[in-house]
């Protein structure tokens, strides 16, 4: 996952080349990125550690989460520009005007793609992202919380608008040209918010997903209809392995025969209780390959 000659363009922007002051290099963008913001003390800085393909190992941003220039807010510099030739669509079951939807999936997430290029974060951050600017929720500081961007071509954009249907994602904010209407029907239905059909039979979406780099990945979506564990029942069987889970268990999620909970995590300098993370990942077991989940999913949903 080396990085891309780009500026300017709805990419996901590293934090791999960051001054001693802490300024953004420009021209810094990458296939991928992940985030993960460790669960914040009040009043404490609000730090967190980011990872792309060119590091082995997490680095502590010199730059608060809440700072536009670190990696989450770089990223989303593009997306608040609202240039309407750009298709976007910011979805969150926990809106930042407070509305709460849990009627419809618990996905949370930024889309935002130009005629050839784009991202898509995933996140696990409620009442995130503020539409007129950049910032960071209080909501999202207490607890643990993670993001993954995709930077893909457009021509994703069927099977990231398919993955959207099938998760019952809930927009907030969303700008879809016609022509992106007219090469993706799919948009116009998960910005309507329109139901799969009645008469479908399959509840659950597997699909390949290459970065503009060439990094290989597969999503997973389910929709309620589904009605089994997201792990246990779906993505387990589907990679053939077993599985730590770290997902939001205040609220209940049992061990299973080939998928177990995380109690506790460790990164540089910090650990802390699952019971203070509200992030969404999965790891194959250590006999297993090397395989790592990101999502925005809470077990017991």
């Amino acid at each position: 996952m080396g990085s891309l000659e780009c500026s300017g363009l709805p990419f996901c922007y590293c934090l791999q080349n960051v001054s001693e002051q802490g300024s953004l290099v420009e021209d810094c963008v990458v296939n991928l990125w992940t985030v993960y913001k460790p669960p914040i003390a009040s009043k404490s800085p609000a730090k967190f550690f980011y990872m792309d393909g060119s590091l082995t190992n997490w680095t502590l941003s010199p730059l608060p989460i809440d700072n536009d220039a670190a990696g989450v807010g770089a990223t989303l510099r593009e997306f608040y520009k609202h240039d309407q030739r750009h298709f976007s669509f910011a979805y969150n079951d926990d809106s930042p005007s407070g509305s709460v939807d849990s009627y419809r999936g618990h996905s949370k997430g930024v889309v935002l793609f130009d005629d050839e290029t784009g991202f898509w974060i995933i996140h696990s951050v409620p009442n995130f992202p503020s539409i007129g600017s950049y910032s960071y929720p209080a909501t999202g500081m207490k607890f643990g919380q993670t993001f993954l961007c995709l930077t893909l071509s457009s021509q994703s954009l069927g099977d990231v608008g398919e993955h959207l249907r099938y998760v019952q994602a809930t927009p907030f904010f969303s700008n879809l040209p016609e022509p992106f209407s007219v090469r993706f029907p799919v948009l116009v239905n998960i910005v309507k918010k329109q139901s799969l059909s009645k008469s479908e039979t399959v509840f659950t979406r597997v699909r390949q997903f290459t970065t503009v780099g060439g990094q290989s990945l597969k999503s997973f979506a389910k929709h309620k209809k589904f009605n089994k564990d997201l792990w246990f029942d779906f993505v387990a069987p589907e990679l053939r392995i077993n599985m730590a889970v770290e997902s939001w268990l205040n609220g209940g999620a049992d061990d299973l025969d080939s998928v177990y909970d995380v109690t506790s995590v460790a990164l540089p300098g910090v650990s802390f209780n699952s019971s203070r993370d509200h992030s969404k990942w999965a790891v194959a077991d250590s006999n297993g390959p090397n395989i790592v989940c990101i999502g925005d999913m809470n077990r017991q949903v």
